[in-house]
């Protein structure tokens, strides 16, 4: 019994659309047509892999600040907290509980790390502060920090938000937050004065892009800040 024509047209059509795709993709032409048929069903896998990073790319800041795993490297559950340097995963009540020897040279109970393990991991704040900048562009930064640092952001964004994540990581307090950013004094002021405004709910007296910010992660971010001693004197 012969096939009716339509639905060997619609076939066709159906194909070259994908072949079309995976080619605008993967630039393999040469290779699809070449390849026998797991071959290409193999690159039809990689294209539809590829398709998948892309959506997750588009996740918000706050999804980056706030990950299903908060841990990179520890899988089981159980033991979630990666030791610095180091491979080995414990449970969170190890961490500065007065007992070392749970992860090698005892950094469980170094302080950068009890004061660490408070917050976001320190990935996780870089990917924030950078999906930040892509979204409010340096104003917000400069409304935050000051404009010393974010002209410096400007120059060389990508270490600057390591040395900015770095120091909402571990630094004890704001002050200590500003000896690692060599703030100012002024910009030490400004930025306390900002992080205070979000804590009290001022959000009225801050401008549009820096309420968008808040509401998108950033004062989740300053909360835990205040909840590990942060702004302590």
């Amino acid at each position: 019994m012969m096939t009716p024509i339509p639905s060997l047209f619609a076939i066709l059509i159906s194909s070259l659309v994908i072949f079309t795709d995976i080619n605008a993709n993967d630039g393999h032409q040469q290779e699809w047509l070449a390849n026998p048929h797991h071959n290409r069903v193999h690159l039809f896998k990689k294209w539809l892999a590829n398709k998948a990073i892309d959506a997750r790319a588009a996740s918000s800041p706050y999804d980056v600040l706030h990950p299903t795993h908060q841990f990179k490297g520890c899988i089981d559950p159980s033991e979630p907290f990666q030791c610095p340097q180091s491979e080995r995963c414990i449970a969170l009540q190890f961490i500065c509980d007065g007992n070392p020897g749970d992860c090698p040279g005892n950094t469980d109970e170094n302080e950068e790390t009890c004061i660490a393990a408070k917050r976001p991991a320190k990935e996780n704040i870089e990917k924030f502060l950078l999906a930040e900048y892509q979204l409010h562009g340096s104003k917000l930064f400069t409304f935050l920090f000051g404009d010393k640092i974010s002209k410096s952001i400007e120059e060389n964004n990508a270490y600057w938000f390591d040395i900015l994540a770095s120091a909402f990581s571990v630094a004890k307090t704001i002050t200590s937050f500003a000896e690692k950013t060599q703030m100012s004094s002024d910009d030490l002021a400004h930025f306390q004065n900002v992080v205070q405004m979000i804590h009290d709910g001022r959000l009225e007296e801050i401008p549009v892009y820096g309420q968008e910010a808040v509401t998108q992660g950033l004062g989740s971010l300053i909360e835990k800040l205040y909840d590990s001693g942060f702004m302590d004197h």
